[in-house]
């Protein structure tokens, strides 16, 4: 039995130009009715991604930065960087050669000194609320995610950060474009989902498409990975997708069917 849905948005659940698919909130809707919430799971900041479902919002639950700020039934819990770590952290992302995003709870940050087409892009296509600073001393108690961005992709810059900070912490590869740092993953939020309403995990399905979804997907009982994802991620046995709605339909159907 399946009584929460989760689901990843870039590369999963978003269409390829990061608009949410036709019909989702009558099919957010069909599933509260069958007594199945529904839940967004996403490295994105909450109030972006309340905006992108302001229409059924106020029912959901949000899983947000990778796990760093979850908000259940309307109540939202952090996890924050040491000042210290965050200060570091940072100073490797820019030393490395990427672009800088600090992630709080109700904004996100980026350096005055970033290009402007990077910082138009998390302003009007990423659509983030964004404050610009001079230096990460002045926020460094606020952050809850770091990430670093590189428009050529990250393959070359990921792996020394991940040797230096994996042991301490979770840096995650979301897409070719991102490394994204955090106290806690996706898995924790899940997790933490799971508890605040009382519904097993393995009664909770997710979907997801990369390596920051795989410790949510290795946690319930009906995951799905993208037919996009990357290759060992579809070697996990994880059920495959092609399209969300279409398997939400499916599911669907099948709850239908078992109620007759």
């Amino acid at each position: 039995m399946i009584r929460l849905i989760a689901t990843d948005l870039d590369g999963t659940l978003l269409t390829p130009d990061h608009q949410l698919p036709s019909g989702i909130f009558d099919m957010i809707r069909a599933l509260r009715q069958k007594g199945v919430r529904f839940a967004a799971a996403s490295g994105r900041q909450y109030g972006n991604v309340k905006r992108l479902f302001a229409e059924e919002a106020a029912g959901m639950d949000f899983i947000c930065e990778n796990g760093a700020y979850v908000v259940t039934r309307g109540k939202g819990r952090a996890s924050w960087f040491p000042p210290e770590m965050a200060k570091e952290i940072a100073r490797d992302i820019l030393d490395a050669g990427m672009e800088l995003l600090i992630s709080a709870p109700e904004t996100s940050y980026v350096l005055s000194a970033a290009s402007r087409e990077y910082t138009d892009a998390i302003v009007y296509l990423v659509r983030n609320t964004v404050t610009v600073i001079e230096d990460v001393s002045s926020i460094a108690g606020e952050c809850i995610k770091i990430s670093g961005f590189h428009p050529e992709g990250i393959t070359d810059m990921a792996p020394p950060l991940q040797a230096k900070w994996g042991g301490k912490l979770h840096c995650d590869i979301a897409g070719r474009d991102w490394l994204d740092f955090t106290l806690v993953n996706k898995g924790d939020g899940i997790r933490s989902l799971s508890d605040a309403l009382n519904i097993p995990l393995a009664d909770i399905a997710a979907f997801g498409d990369q390596f920051n979804d795989d410790s949510m997907l290795q946690l319930v009982g009906h995951p799905y990975i993208m037919a996009s994802a990357p290759e060992p991620l579809l070697k996990k046995g994880y059920a495959v997708c092609e399209r969300v709605m279409d398997t939400l339909s499916d599911l669907l159907r099948s709850m239908d069917a078992s109620s007759c």
